[in-house]
């Protein structure tokens, strides 16, 4: 699956500049906490400043944010977990190890392999909320 990063929220501040951005997922990949993280190879590299340090990053680590949901083919605007793989030896491991990687952000994901597109995000404050401001269900 090809993922398009359109947005991310908690980034470093370079991120926001660099988005979007495109990931294929190469597999699944079980952590100590969930068993369905993936490992992402990027389609053209992201820079990260850590510490006053420009590094190169290639793969990141994602997880859908919410229980209940997975990244699947299809998949529209889903809130995802990302974090960087600060240390290639990550790409052979059959678990996360989270010693090689860094959590960075938030980000919304639409699988676009199958030739689908992101869809623009509209109409996203529904509930009581909305209703406090005139807008969304009734």
């Amino acid at each position: 699956m090809k993922l398009s990063i359109s947005s991310v929220d908690y980034a470093p501040e370079e991120l926001y500049e660099q988005t979007p951005f495109f990931v294929k997922l190469v597999r699944q990949i079980p952590g100590d906490d969930r068993p369905d993280y993936w490992l992402g190879e990027l389609e053209k590299p992201l820079y990260w400043n850590n510490e006053n340090k420009s590094t190169e990053i290639t793969y990141l680590i994602i997880a859908a944010r919410w229980v209940g949901t997975q990244l699947k083919p299809n998949v529209e605007n889903i809130p995802i977990g990302i974090a960087y793989v600060t240390n290639n030896a990550q790409v052979q491991e059959e678990k996360v190890d989270f010693s090689k990687c860094s959590y960075v952000a938030i980000g919304i994901a639409t699988e676009i392999e199958g030739g689908n597109e992101p869809k623009s995000l509209t109409k996203i404050i529904y509930g009581n909320i909305g209703k406090i401001f005139g807008i969304g269900g009734k």
